[in-house]
């Protein structure tokens, strides 16, 4: 399989909606376009983009919109991932069809299965689309357990087509057991999933960032790269500073901090759809924090 540059910064994008809370065609391409200069290319239905809580149809024309900005210049990645091996297997073979460079699968929640379920479930996925790259997404908070560090390398090394993890779980001893781990495996990439520890995460070998936060200051954590790239610790740090009460929002608060901040920044992308809320979780005092860390950003 042809080696996958995840080297860069790939914004989980958010999904917009209309009034209604219909999915808002334009305005998801709207801020592909917005961000498309700043980074590496874009994650598609994934946790910022509330992938549970979209139809299939939908997540397929909001790859079909990404394909069609990213035009060959910017990978996009799917999130596909599913409750079960067969529905995961599905969204993926959507995704390949509709021209996705890779799909990211986070570990299947809520009915939390064995090591040995985890496994055969990521095996059997890499199996049935064997020209998809696959990214595995390790979120313990959300999925309510880790995948195990043996098992993230006894698949990185028996599935070439499993060619990395986004590791969200805020972890970075786990993060540099995997890095570790997997070392010497060809065209295999680790990407943090937390906007605070981009830095770090990048000094101890991860090769770039899967980022909520990048939706709404893509410039700064690509200029973070860079300087890291350069070996500038002292610009690297002094971004990471820049960027860290944003990033902290955005850990804390997930799509919602996206959604509001985006609607600060002039994008229209419409309210929460149900179940999800600002009540009860986004009030003024947290609305202030982050209206103010990104005026200190963008002016």
């Amino acid at each position: 399989m042809a080696e996958l540059n995840l080297q860069g910064i790939f914004p989980a994008v958010l999904t917009p909606y209309q009034e209604d809370g219909g999915y808002n065609v334009a305005a998801f391409r709207r801020l592909l376009q917005h961000l498309a200069p700043n980074v590496d290319g874009f994650v598609v239905n994934g946790t910022t983009g509330d992938f549970p809580l979209l139809t299939r149809e939908e997540r397929l024309r909001a790859l079909e919109i990404a394909v069609e900005v990213a035009n060959g210049e910017k990978l996009v990645i799917a999130g596909t991932g599913a409750v079960s091996t067969w529905e995961a297997i599905q969204l993926t073979q959507d995704a390949y069809t509709a021209g996705a460079d890779a799909a990211l699968v986070i570990a299947p929640y809520y009915l939390r299965p064995s090591v040995a379920g985890l496994r055969r479930h990521f095996a059997d996925l890499a199996a049935a689309i064997p020209k998809m790259p696959l990214i595995l997404y390790n979120f313990p908070k959300l999925v309510g357990q880790p995948i195990p560090v043996h098992i993230v390398a006894a698949l990185a090394i028996e599935r070439d087509n499993i060619v990395g993890i986004k590791d969200t779980s805020g972890n970075l001893r786990y993060m540099l057991d995997i890095i570790e781990a997997t070392q010497g495996i060809e065209n295999w990439n680790v990407l943090v999933g937390q906007g605070t520890l981009v830095l770090p995460s990048l000094s101890i070998g991860a090769a770039g960032a899967i980022l909520a936060a990048a939706n709404l200051i893509p410039a700064e954590f690509q200029a973070l790269l860079q300087a890291m790239s350069k070996n500038d610790l002292a610009e690297a740090r002094r971004i990471q500073s820049r960027t860290y009460t944003v990033a902290c929002m955005v850990s804390e608060y997930g799509s919602l901090a996206v959604r509001a901040g985006l609607e600060f920044l002039g994008f229209e992308v419409g309210k929460p759809r149900r179940p999800l809320t600002y009540e009860g979780v986004l009030g003024t005092p947290q609305l202030d924090v982050l209206h103010q860390a990104l005026q200190e950003i963008v002016g």
